[in-house]
């Protein structure tokens, strides 16, 4: 059984998750930022702020960042022409949320 840390990674078999499942949800969380006005999953561009939705989402995208290139080659959830809106929200946690 995979460590819970990893479970949207990994299935329960211990194998990798195929890549086609980890696009469908590289696809539907760029979807889901592109909803919102701004870079992070709640607010808008004039209240540029981090949210508890953030804070939650952060651990799982950022072992997406580390992690999926390594699972299968040119899986990037932080390219900027494949996942925009992953890209911009990457940008933002890295260069304008200090505490992080």
């Amino acid at each position: 059984r995979p460590s819970s840390r990893a479970a949207f990674l990994f299935g329960w078999n211990g194998n990798a998750l195929g890549r086609s499942e980890l696009e469908r949800v590289l696809e539907e969380t760029n979807d889901l930022l592109g909803q919102t006005k701004g870079p992070f999953f709640c607010g808008d561009s004039n209240n540029n702020r981090l949210t508890a939705a953030d804070v939650a989402w952060a651990p799982f995208l950022e072992r997406y960042r580390a992690q999926l290139p390594c699972l299968h080659a040119s899986l990037e959830p932080d390219s900027p022409t494949q996942h925009p809106h992953l890209h911009a929200w990457y940008d933002a946690m890295d260069n304008h949320v200090p505490e992080y």
